[in-house]
């Protein structure tokens, strides 16, 4: 928010000394300050004689003569001279001078002007505060509605108190905002075409300029802002941002409304909506109005991206084009704009718009520059929520994602993340921690809120998201005015109170890759997740949770000891991959399964997962490595993910994040094990040498390191556990035929690292 100070106008009428003498006592600060302080004689005017008359006339004479030398020559130009007129009592003389009913408005208007000079200075404005000089401007306000140039100057003094968040305070508590309110309501009337547009020196429309830019630093808090918004400030001021308005004008209201749509709130959203000023701002940003306009338009409907009930709006507007073209000029400099980038990915309507102007390059290149910057999670997020677009994931993956998400996951892992938070914090002097990482406005318009919404609770029917995208295309498309057009009152009152809201939670309406809530057996629960996921969904071949028995007492991991969502072979160790099971799943239920103890990987004891936010798409416990397990996961489900998935880095990795992260994410376990039953991946993992760094970092021993030590010995029994099971899923099939063949194409054709790594691994996966 900018500081700057108004300077003193010119417009009062200089006294200048009488031809031949010397020096004026106008000159003197003394002579001015005990000229300001005479009091008029008393009693009326009636009842004064003629030299009683003469005397009082000779006397404002001299206080104006005071007054235009203060304002002229004493406070003029330098900051020693406001200091010497507060040095010498000038502040109180002069508020005393304004508490004087009988004051005329050019006493007035100079005085305010006086005073709204001198509040340019801290000091100033801490002494002006002291002296309840913000009651005294108020009452002023308060008792000469009717002149424009005393309001002019009143909302001037009251907008360079307002600097101080103290001052700004006792004007919200003092009444000051309706009475600020009024100065801009007198303009903001649509004028007539036939009436010529009101020129720069209008008084009203200075008058409204100096209340705008009071109410802009009076926008310092979100309370403060809320309180405005609540008053109808946004309303008053949109329709000043119209063409027929003085430049002047405009570029103050656009400041103020810039301040007030800063962490956009429900009620934001609300006056939004009411006020009609998107499409406004919308020609604004395309440039029409001037560079200085469209920058600080852009910037006001980025921040409008952090309500889901207007992003539809907003990127109907085709501002997504320049906020890529923004983020792509400079990432560093322009968080607005890549957040409300990332943000704009959250709804199906806009999704499109960012893939067809390269908002997935902008965003790749991004993550791969700025990995350690604090928005790297926006736009990862952004990525999550193309998570079933098959062609927005090939183009993320050609892109070079995974190696990104993998770096970030060891970053993670080992503790980095911390730092993170600490530039969280720094990242921007305008944007505070809580407005930058808040969860609110990552929710998605095409999904049901949270629980206590009233939307949520508006049945199975409104309550799911091909209504909601619906409703957004709708949004966009201008078919409808608001979110709640399409709700019809007069019945839906009866149908939600019937309803439970735990039973429409984000988590139940929207298809995951790998997991489901069904309280059933697993091979139902997979089932029904198929049957609900879109025809972009992977089959999934896992249950809600990595589910395999406490480990035997034998060494030896046999298949049959362990769930077909697990450690997925069959009976006669013949390897299946994971649509087969699925299938086999459907075609009939085993009852042995559905008796298997299971055992999930709870957190452990007295370290409880904060989840402070879910998404849709993973109703798992949210935590800062969810969405790149969700991510890598998904990039799992593809018929051939070894191109991707297996390599030395991503599966060193993957281990890293298992042996060293203190509570490891079920997610990982299950995505591992699908790689070792997808045939694939075999040639891959031999290749790679990844079967031995399998054994070696989750087979074998503890390796003593001090991230390992401060894992339970439960999450070290399942992690050990998840090693010998991967290297049986890969010993079935290796003593298949195609298994076989494989390792004979490797030992045969292979080059001689390929022989090395695939002889080494020979003694793991052979019997």
């Amino acid at each position: 928010m900018a500081s700057s100070t108004v300077k003193a106008d010119g417009k009062q009428p200089r006294v200048s000394p009488k031809a031949g003498q010397p020096s004026s006592p106008e000159s003197s600060l003394t002579w001015c300050l005990t000229h300001l302080c005479k009091p008029g004689p008393p009693g009326g005017a009636e009842h004064q004689t003629g030299s009683c008359r003469d005397t009082d006339k000779r006397s404002k004479m001299c206080q104006w003569r005071a007054l235009v030398a203060i304002r002229t020559q004493h406070i003029k130009g330098d900051k020693a001279g406001i200091a010497r007129f507060r040095a010498k009592g000038g502040l109180r003389i002069l508020l005393n001078l304004l508490k004087h009913p009988e004051c005329s408005r050019k006493t007035l208007d100079l005085a305010l002007s006086i005073l709204a000079n001198c509040c340019t200075e801290l000091e100033t404005r801490v002494e002006v505060r002291k002296l309840e000089g913000i009651n005294i401007v108020v009452d002023i306000m308060k008792r000469n509605v009717a002149l424009d140039t005393v309001q002019n100057r009143a909302a001037r003094a009251l907008g360079n108190l307002a600097m101080d968040p103290e001052s700004a305070a006792l004007i919200h508590s003092a009444g000051g905002i309706p009475l600020l309110l009024l100065c801009v309501s007198l303009s903001s009337a649509p004028s007539s075409p036939t009436v010529t547009p009101p020129s720069d020196s209008c008084p009203k429309l200075e008058c409204a300029q100096s209340a705008a830019r009071a109410l802009l630093y009076l926008s310092d808090s979100p309370t403060n802002r809320l309180s405005l918004l609540t008053q109808g400030t946004l309303s008053a001021l949109a329709p000043l941002i119209a063409p027929e308005y003085p430049q002047g004008l405009r570029r103050a209201a656009l400041r103020t409304l810039h301040e007030l749509t800063r962490g956009c709130g429900v009620e934001c959203a609300r006056e939004i909506s009411r006020s009609g000023v998107l499409t406004q701002l919308a020609v604004m940003a395309s440039g029409e109005s001037g560079e200085h306009f469209e920058e600080l338009a852009l910037k006001t409907l980025a921040n409008m991206c952090s309500q889901g009930c207007l992003r539809p709006l907003v990127g109907s507007l085709g501002v997504i084009q320049k906020f890529t073209e923004e983020v792509k000029r400079d990432p560093l400099k322009s968080g607005v704009f890549l957040k409300a980038l990332c943000l704009c990915c959250k709804e199906a309507v806009n999704r499109a718009k960012v893939k067809e102007n390269g908002g997935l390059e902008v965003l790749m290149k991004f993550l791969s520059s700025h990995q350690n910057h604090p928005l790297s999670r926006f736009a990862i997020l952004a990525c999550v929520d193309f998570v079933f677009d098959e062609s927005a994931l090939e183009q993320l993956q050609e892109l070079g994602l995974v190696p990104v998400l993998v770096a970030l996951l060891v970053k993670l892992t080992r503790g980095e993340e911390h730092t993170m938070e600490k530039m969280d914090v720094s990242i921007s002097s305008n944007m505070s921690h809580n407005e930058l990482l808040s969860s609110s406005c990552l929710e998605s318009f095409d999904f049901p809120p949270p629980e206590g919404s009233r939307r949520e609770e508006a049945g199975r029917e409104q309550g799911s998201s091909s209504f909601l995208s619906l409703r957004s295309w709708l949004l966009s498309e201008g078919l409808i005015s608001s979110e709640g057009d399409l709700l019809d009152s007069s019945c839906a009152d009866a149908e939600w109170a019937s309803l439970n809201p735990s039973s429409s939670s984000p988590q139940t309406s929207s298809p995951n890759p790998d997991s489901s809530h069904s309280p059933k057996t697993s091979c139902s629960s997979s089932s029904v997740s198929r049957k609900a996921a879109s025809p972009l969904s992977p089959v999934s071949s896992s249950s809600s949770s990595w589910s395999i028995p406490d480990p035997p007492s034998s060494s030896r991991i046999t298949p049959q000891t362990l769930t077909a969502s697990s450690i997925v072979c069959s009976s006669n160790n013949t390897p299946v991959s994971p649509s087969t099971v699925s299938s086999s799943q459907k075609r009939r239920r085993s009852p042995s399964a559905a008796s298997l103890t299971k055992v999930t990987l709870d957190s452990p004891p007295g370290v409880p997962r904060t989840s402070t936010y879910h998404h849709p798409y993973h109703p798992e416990p949210w935590t800062p490595e969810s969405p790149i397990l969700l991510l890598l996961s998904r990039f799992s489900h593809a018929s051939d993910p070894s191109a991707a998935l297996v390599s030395p880095s991503v599966v060193s990795g993957l281990l890293c994040y298992l042996t060293q992260h203190q509570d490891p994410s079920s997610r990982c376990f299950r995505m591992l094990c699908r790689l070792s039953c997808n045939p694939s991946c075999l040639q891959a993992l031999v290749r790679t040498g990844s079967v031995a760094l399998i054994r070696h970092r989750l087979c074998l021993s503890d390796d003593g390191s001090e991230r390992r030590q401060r894992q339970t010995d439960r999450v070290k029994a399942k992690v050990k556990q998840l090693g010998d099971a991967l290297l049986n899923n890969l010993r079935v099939q290796c003593e298949s035929g195609f298994g076989s063949g494989v390792l004979t194409h490797v030992m045969l054709s292979g080059s001689e690292s390929d022989k090395m790594s695939c002889a080494l691994s020979l003694p793991f996966i052979s019997r």
